[in-house]
């Protein structure tokens, strides 16, 4: 196919501008780049800057050069031209203006990550024109996978700081509306470098309210069961419904706490999300508003590396209706989360949290990467992401583990083959 031109033939071309941007694309195959600068080389042409990816087996190659001598320029376009026709690619050759190139283009970058079943065409219309009205510039879309959830990774940039909570606010009608997950993260090498996850139990890590359930088992569970829906709502002082529920199981034996503590339900993906983040090197925590007599159970049933939650008294057998030691409320929640951080000499911003009841609100703040699990809409306005699926695997692809990473992942800790770094 013929080389395109673009003002290689304007005569101001060369007082306006000292750099030629040569784009080739073509059905990828091994060798392309090494071709093309085969050409380029034998002009005294130096490379400055260069980009390549391959969309669906299509390569994109873009490649800029300056510090030639413009009579030069004529011999490298027949080259290439009859490079082009030879090889059936497309080739464009234009003129580059320094000038349309700031020292630093886009200082402020963010990543915004969607999960979903299916994003429509309006729905990519919707989510450019909200970019857009907030002058933000797409630098990079990646499709992390487009299997049973669809994850898609915008990289976006602005020459003036922005806020995750600005971007977010502009995307909660479209996250409504498409019913779409997302994540803001400062694209930083933090969010490539996460070390720590510290999960809530209760509704996230499990499956069920612990304390409903002892509720149950006691006769009491309507009444519990009340006090909890005010509390993960925000409408009741956590410390004052806790000790309200803690004084209902009194006489409660603990036979049926070790009753309890064995069948326990799990949520999905739990298992797995904690087998791959050990793999990679994570350390694993609970902090829970919870009971530690079922968390240390959690604890050393999956190797996890911490577990804090409120300790039940026990009399006699039976539980007394109080509490021992400190209460693992709100602030003691992120009080731990920061010194397990600091125990591990781990940054904030390294650090991720999971929760989703009010409970959790302020840990969640306080990290690099704090995720609403199916949380109430108080919970889901104060973090930076959110998941309103019963997957906790979902929270890979918030770390930038793709599809099939994910797969190999899987085929990794489930067969056993974890092995240590070769010496």
């Amino acid at each position: 196919m013929a080389l395109q031109a673009a003002g290689l033939n304007n005569a101001s071309f060369f007082s306006s501008s000292s750099q030629l941007h040569i784009h080739i694309s073509a059905q990828d195959r091994p060798g392309i780049l090494a071709e093309a600068l085969a050409f380029i080389v034998q002009t005294g042409w130096n490379v400055v800057d260069i980009k390549q990816f391959v969309f669906n087996g299509l390569l994109n190659l873009s490649i800029l050069l300056d510090g030639c001598d413009e009579s030069l320029i004529l011999s490298l376009r027949e080259e290439l031209s009859a490079y082009a026709e030879q090889m059936d690619f497309k080739v464009t050759v234009y003129p580059w203006k320094t000038a349309t190139r700031p020292d630093a283009p886009y200082a402020y970058r963010s990543v915004v990550t969607l999960l979903c079943d299916s994003i429509p065409s309006s729905g990519f219309q919707e989510i450019t024109r909200i970019f857009a009205g907030l002058d933000i510039n797409i630098l990079r879309i990646e499709q992390l996978d487009s299997g049973d959830v669809h994850a898609l990774e915008f990289v976006i940039g602005t020459r003036e700081a922005h806020s995750s909570e600005e971007v977010l606010d502009a995307l909660v009608k479209f996250k409504e509306h498409y019913g779409v997950d997302i994540a803001v993260q400062e694209e930083t090498y933090f969010r490539r470098n996460k070390r720590l996850i510290v999960l809530d139990a209760d509704m996230t890590f499990l499956q069920c309210e612990v304390i409903d359930e002892l509720g149950k088992l006691a006769g009491v569970g309507d009444k519990i069961a009340a006090i909890t829906r005010q509390a993960v709502n925000g409408e009741m002082d956590f410390k004052s419904a806790l000790l309200k529920r803690v004084q209902l199981l009194k006489g409660l034996p603990t036979e049926k706490l070790q009753q309890l503590s064995n069948s326990l339900p799990l949520t999905p993906g739990a298992e797995s999300l904690v087998n791959i983040l050990k793999y990679l090197g994570y350390k694993i925590a609970l902090v829970s508003g919870g009971f530690q007599f079922f968390i240390d159970k959690i604890r050393d049933d999956y190797g996890l590396d911490y577990g804090v939650a409120n300790q039940l008294k026990i009399e006699n057998g039976k539980v007394s209706g109080e509490l021992e030691g400190q209460i693992i409320d709100a602030e003691a929640k992120e009080k731990t989360l920061v010194a397990l951080a600091e125990k591990e000499g781990f940054s904030l911003r390294q650090v991720v949290a999971v929760g989703d009841g009010a409970n959790d609100i302020k840990m969640l703040a306080r990290v690099g990467l704090g995720i609403a699990f199916n949380a109430k809409p108080l919970v889901q306005r104060h973090a930076r992401a959110s998941i309103n699926q019963s997957n906790l695997k979902l929270i890979l692809y918030f770390l930038g583990i793709n599809g099939q990473e994910l797969k190999e992942l899987d085929e990794v800790v489930r067969g056993g083959k974890i092995q240590s770094w070769p010496a």
